[in-house]
């Protein structure tokens, strides 16, 4: 099976913060220490520099922490705007408020809300308040008018009753572009596996489509990819560089030939067998 890569990463995950202002129950968190870090905003637009030669790329801004802490939030958004044809981002919503909206929509198109059902919130996503987040979301529809596509997402957990997915379901799929149910993953402090694992392995895509960027500027596999041995830093390479280097050749030839010797890798259950689709838990579109 050939495993071809393009020249440049389809899609740039860039971690704004790894700081986090919630305690969510079923968050890798809990497995990492010392996440407490924000990118330079210097590093950031050099990062962004790079990439906008490749303006079809997809950018996101988010990964192990909530995105809203970065003291340059709004800069950081300013800087990206209109470069890019999509730029995503997902948050708490906890710290969404009026004084972001404009940057907000100046920059960002697809914007997802991590929620629970109104019954399970308040215990699952510590110490946030489900009304005032909800209404945070709410007060950002009305102003946002359909400029930004909205997806709100659900954790799935063991515990989870169906009754709470089909309350969320109700709740927004009339009020948003796109309603997610994701499957709880990284139990017991595995990151990427999953409670039922999925019995045949594909090759995932993941080393031929997307570069993660930690907060520090040291670069992870794909979003399951919380603490891995680095597959470089662009401190001191460039984002080709490191999309071309040795490295991700060899960890693209293990995905191929579905034999594994990455640590990451080879104890991963959410594994994306095409782009866009890992196979697991349920998207509801408007």
């Amino acid at each position: 099976m050939t495993y071809p890569a393009p020249a440049f990463p389809k899609r740039l995950e860039i971690e704004l913060s790894s700081d986090c202002n919630l305690r969510c129950t079923y968050c890798p968190r809990h497995y990492v220490d010392k996440l407490k870090g924000y990118i330079d905003f210097e590093l950031f637009k050099r990062i962004i520099n790079e990439a906008s030669s490749y303006p079809e790329t997809i950018i996101v801004l988010h990964r192990r922490g909530e995105s809203m802490l970065h003291p340059k939030f709004k800069d950081i958004l300013n800087y990206a705007a209109g470069k890019f044809k999509d730029v995503q981002m997902a948050t708490n919503a906890t710290l969404l408020n009026k004084d972001k909206f404009d940057a907000i929509v100046g920059a960002i198109t697809f914007l997802s809300f991590s929620m629970d059902a109104p019954e399970s919130y308040n215990k699952t996503r510590i110490p946030a308040k489900y009304h005032i987040v909800e209404r945070n979301i709410l007060d950002f529809l009305d102003f946002n008018k359909g400029r930004v596509k909205i997806q709100v997402s659900l954790v799935k957990t063991e515990n989870t009753p169906e009754k709470d997915i089909q309350i969320f379901k109700n709740i927004w799929h009339d009020k948003v572009d796109r309603v997610r149910i994701y499957e709880e993953h990284s139990k017991n402090g595995v990151f990427g596996a999953l409670k039922a694992p999925r019995a045949v392995r594909s090759p995932c895509v993941m080393p031929i489509y997307e570069m993660l960027i930690y907060d520090d500027g040291n670069v992870g596999r794909c979003n399951h990819d919380w603490n891995g041995d680095p597959m470089g830093s662009v401190k001191s390479q460039t984002l080709y560089e490191i999309w071309n280097s040795t490295k991700y050749k060899n960890l693209r030839e293990q995905q191929s030939s579905l034999q594994f010797t990455d640590s990451v890798c080879k104890k991963c259950d959410s594994w994306y067998p095409e782009i866009g689709n890992q196979g697991t838990g349920e998207v509801v579109e408007k």
